[in-house]
């Protein structure tokens, strides 16, 4: 049997000779090296812990600012409301004491 030899692909070149993985991982470092993993694990998943703690603080935050605003205009609203609910009832007490006034 006669095996078929599969074309080689050649890898684009580019102009510094790097190529696309690596400059992936140039473009995206990672702030603790392998070694360092290696070395000291439970300072390793301690730091990864960290920047996890932080993006959900940081999400939280973004979340309680969006709430905000929407807690403000539901309460510009009520306070609307209920101005023209006293204006209504100062009306009828005026009307309530004038009624009064004219039976006596």
């Amino acid at each position: 049997m006669a095996t078929t030899k599969k074309p080689t692909t050649k890898k684009p070149a580019t102009s510094t000779g790097k190529t696309l993985a690596d400059k992936a991982t140039d473009a995206v470092k990672m702030p603790i090296s392998f070694e360092q993993f290696v070395k000291n694990p439970v300072l390793g998943v301690a730091f990864v812990c960290l920047i996890g703690i932080g993006y959900v603080y940081i999400d939280l935050k973004k979340g309680n600012d969006k709430r905000d605003t929407s807690c403000e205009t539901d309460k510009k609203d009520c306070k609307e409301t209920i101005n023209k609910k006293d204006s209504i009832i100062l009306k009828l007490a005026t009307q309530n004491a004038i009624i009064e006034a004219t039976k006596k």
